[in-house]
């Protein structure tokens, strides 16, 4: 999901649900050549709900989610998963955190938005058929323990939970399901219903089973249903006013919501009536808002919250400092977080392809990672986050080419530069420190960088009014498939491709080909070229990835930062 507001799957064969040779002929049908099959079978055997250890931010260790370890299925698992074992609690139940974030949520429902901000939060109050599994690769049963695939991948079938309850204790049932999920396909104003587009019919057979018939085979459909779009909300509570939630919730996650200062904190409670067994741990968790970095750090020293946790909120400048204190944990995540600034192409200068090239060419990625960043971070060569689903691990990119950049300027609509408005953050130094070096950077170009330091909500709101020029922005995979991203970033439809207003027609037709195509090398094919035109036309300025860097108190313990980014906190406890 994008910064302003986030493969293979890993089929796990079910004891007793579906032998191996009911398996290899089940994936035959759907198109996964035998090779892969083979390599599906090789990697099952375990259902660890488990998270993924966190990984240290070195330049031994993996920044990112390799989503390409494992051969996929072109429609995804046909296999009903084993319902997950949940481990015995780590740590004692009770106590209460406090986390700080630079900016606050804006909206909780989980149709209409689409901000980190809100979705890592309300992440642990929803919950969705299935889920990304917390390694960032393969799936996991969540409210359906099971699920299966016709023949011909146009109707999927799932087996719901039973006794799963909303955090008021009412029964969550089988309309539920088919009301959110309707919901979340037909409500105009989502800019996710592409994701559900495509089902044709929501039917519930019995009081424990939910069928999907789709127009037709559709390679994306499994991992979307693992979106937050697709969480699962209370008809009785929503269905007369849906609009109270943006800010009210009543889901079947971990945590309920119980108050929300607006700009202030957010304070999360137990869900008392949370379907597994013995989790969360924590009674409150309070997300309060602390819009300056450095107040940020010196209440984390000074023990007034326990952790800064918001995305990009850590100057990593300060990492090394904040590990030498024995009371806290810096602990990098791997993650799917990819930065990249993006081009409002609308207007001149910034409509000439060469101008857009030279801006390419004339960032210094590495000098960025290696002073602001304290060389925590991979170069980026792609729209991708770097590991992703058919990621082109070959494409070169844009490297830092200060004589190509003037020789693109020369031969440019504006040959003596321009001037050029770049809004930043106000408080987050990191984004300063960025902006600064740009301005730099791009004056050798000719062009003069206005830095221009708003509150957070201003920049917000521009941005999503395509009021900008270029602004620092970025994405965290929300599913294992390219195609969310891809719809995003590509068809026009959805949000005017990443709000900049650049279309080709090409890279359109081949996303669309690649949501149909069951065939994952000619997927691969697919999606390698829509990065070449992507790069060739030049709507972003790719800049890096980075992992999710996160500083706590030594008291918060099993904290875990998803690969997709919400925060993983049902397993979280205090120790004091």
């Amino acid at each position: 999901m994008t910064d302003e507001h986030r493969l293979p799957w890993q089929i796990v064969v079910g004891k007793g649900q579906l032998n191996r040779r009911d398996f290899v002929k089940r994936s035959a049908a759907l198109g996964l050549a035998l090779p892969a099959v083979s390599a599906l079978l090789a990697a099952c055997g375990g259902d660890d709900e488990t998270p993924a250890p966190a990984a240290e931010a070195t330049a031994t260790q993996p920044i990112t989610v390799d989503q390409n370890i494992t051969p996929t299925a072109a429609t995804g698992p046909t296999a009903a998963p084993a319902p997950p074992t949940t481990a015995p609690a780590a740590g004692p139940s009770g106590g209460s955190v406090t986390f700080a974030r630079q900016v606050d949520s804006e909206n909780l429902d989980p149709v209409i938005q689409d901000g980190n901000i809100n979705i890592w939060v309300f992440m642990s109050m929803y919950d969705q058929l299935i889920g990304v599994a917390d390694d960032g690769i393969g799936l996991s049963p969540r409210l359906a323990e099971s699920w299966d695939i016709s023949d011909d991948g146009t109707e999927y079938t799932f087996n719901l939970r039973s006794g799963v309850k909303f955090s008021d204790g009412s029964d969550m049932t089988v309309e539920d399901v088919k009301w959110s999920l309707e919901r979340a396909r037909d409500e105009e104003a989502s800019p996710w219903s592409f994701t559900l587009t495509q089902v044709v019919e929501v039917t519930t057979p019995d009081e424990s089973t939910v069928v999907l018939t789709l127009t037709e085979a559709w390679a994306p459909f499994l991992a979307q249903i693992a979106m937050f779009n697709a969480s699962v909300i209370s008809k009785a509570f929503a269905e007369d006013d849906t609009g109270k939630l943006a800010n009210q919730v009543m889901g079947t996650g971990p945590f309920a919501l119980q108050e929300w200062t607006l700009g202030q904190s957010m304070v999360l409670v137990k869900n008392e009536h949370y379907w597994e067994e013995g989790l969360p741990l924590l009674d409150e968790i309070n997300f309060a808002v602390v819009p300056d970095g450095n107040s940020q750090i010196l209440q984390l020293q000074g023990g007034e919250i326990d952790g800064i946790i918001g995305q990009g909120d850590l100057p990593l400048n300060r990492v090394e400092e904040l590990r030498g204190d024995p009371n806290l944990n810096v602990i990098s995540f791997i993650s799917t977080y990819n930065n990249f600034m993006a081009i409002n192409v609308r207007n001149a200068p910034l409509d000439d392809v060469k101008v857009r090239q030279a801006l390419n060419y004339a960032t210094d990625k590495q000098a960025l990672i290696d002073t602001v960043l304290f060389g925590i971070g991979e170069l980026s060569n792609s729209f991708m986050p770097n590991g992703a689903l058919y990621w082109n691990e070959a494409q070169e990119g844009y490297p830092f080419n200060l004589e190509r950049a003037q020789e693109l300027m020369a031969e440019s609509n504006s040959p003596d530069g321009f001037p050029l408005e770049f809004m930043v953050r106000a408080g987050n130094q990191q984004q300063l420190q960025i902006v600064t070096s740009l301005q730099q950077m791009w004056a050798e170009i000719g062009i003069e960088v206005d830095i221009q330091q708003l509150d957070s909500a201003v920049v917000t709101d521009r941005y999503r009014e395509f009021d900008f020029e270029v602004i620092l922005t970025g994405w965290t995979n929300d599913i294992i498939d390219p195609d969310q991203l891809v719809t995003y970033a590509i068809i026009p439809d959805t949000i005017e491709n990443y709000r900049t207003g650049w279309v080709n027609d090409r890279a359109v037709e081949l996303a669309n080909e690649g949501r149909v195509t069951l065939d994952p090398d000619r997927r691969r094919e697919i999606y390698h070229e829509i990065q070449a035109i992507h790069m060739e036309d030049a709507p972003f300025i790719y800049l890096y990835v980075l992992p999710y860097v996160d500083a706590l108190r030594s008291r918060v313990k099993d904290f875990h930062h998803h690969p997709m980014g919400q925060y993983v906190l049902k397993n979280t406890y205090v120790e004091e």
